[in-house]
This record gives structure tokens, sequence and C-alpha cells, in this order.
């Protein structure tokens, strides 16, 4: 009999286009998608601000890298990274979308769907006023969120192999 340890990965990015910076995360998303880094088999999800819409999209999904503007009173431009628990603690008024991304995450706990890990990588808006462009500071941290995701990524893909490795009877799933 063969165990199958499966790591099926998704992107999600959130933030709403028509509102500057909380764009970011769908931004950061495209970038993402369309970097030859990025291994075969990551779902990309674009979130926007469906909240709770996306648990279909999030049900069979172990880890989820969530990637949105996140109001934490630092610098506009900050990284922030948030990781499982650390999102819980975070108050939900800090982002737009914040509150349905964790009622989102309460849900999958609550029907037994929740992704073994969940990251939360984000920058610190310098505005949500209405408009299309981000604002130079948040669009200068677009790249090291790039790099940040892609890191996070091969950490996951990597405990995965290395699992298998030490297990010949089992099989990963990417």
């Amino acid at each position: 009999m063969t165990s199958a340890v499966t790591c099926r990965i998704a992107l999600l990015g959130l933030g709403n286009l028509m509102r500057t910076d909380d764009a970011f995360g769908m931004l950061v998303l495209e970038c993402l998608a369309k970097d030859i880094r990025l291994p075969q088999g990551v779902r990309i999800i674009e979130g926007g601000t469906l909240g709770l819409d996306l648990l279909n999209s999030l049900r069979d999904i172990t880890h989820v890298l969530a990637i949105d503007a996140v109001e934490t009173g630092a610098a506009p431009g900050t990284v922030v990274r948030f990781a499982d628990d650390e999102m819980a603690s975070l108050p939900t008024s800090k982002s737009v979308h914040l509150l349905g991304f964790s009622d989102l995450l309460g849900v999958l706990h609550l029907i037994d769907a929740a992704p073994a890990e969940t990251v939360l990588l984000g920058v610190q808006p310098e505005s949500t006023d209405w408009g299309t462009v981000l604002t130079p500071s948040v669009a200068a941290a677009q790249d090291e969120i790039v790099e940040l995701a892609l890191e996070q990524i091969d950490v996951w893909m990597e405990a995965a192999s290395l699992h298998q490795d030490s297990n010949p009877l089992t099989s990963v799933v990417f």
C-alpha cells in the first residue's frame, strides 16, 4: 500500500484593481504568473475582493500564499509577512480584504478543508483612493514580494520532496 503526500500550492492575489495600492496583490500575482521560475502546477487564483466566494477554489489546496496590501501602520511600501496563526491575531480592519480572507480560512477550518500552511505576504499601502496606478513606494516593493513568494514556494516544495525522500512508500504530487 502506498501513501501519498500531496502538496497543492495556490497563489492567491487579493485586492481591488481600481483602488491604487489596494491592487498590489493582483498586480504581483500577474507578475508571478508570467515568471518562468514559477513551478508548473502552482494554482494561480485571482481572488480580487471575492472573500467567501473563493471557498471552492481553495478546498483542495494544502498551501496558500496570499498577496495583499495590508494596513500595519508602517511606512508605505514596507513589506510584511504573516504565517498561519499570526494572521488570526491581526485586527480584521487592517485590510479591506482581510476580513473576507480570515472568514474564508475560518470556514475552511470548520469544514476540515483548511490548508496545512498559509502565508500572507503584503505591503503597507500609501493610498487606497480611486486610481489604477500604484504609488511609487508600493510599486518599489513588487520585486521583493515576487522573490519572497518564489522563495516560499521553493521551501514548501523542498519540504514535500524531503518528506518523499525519507519515506520510499510516499509520493509527492504538486
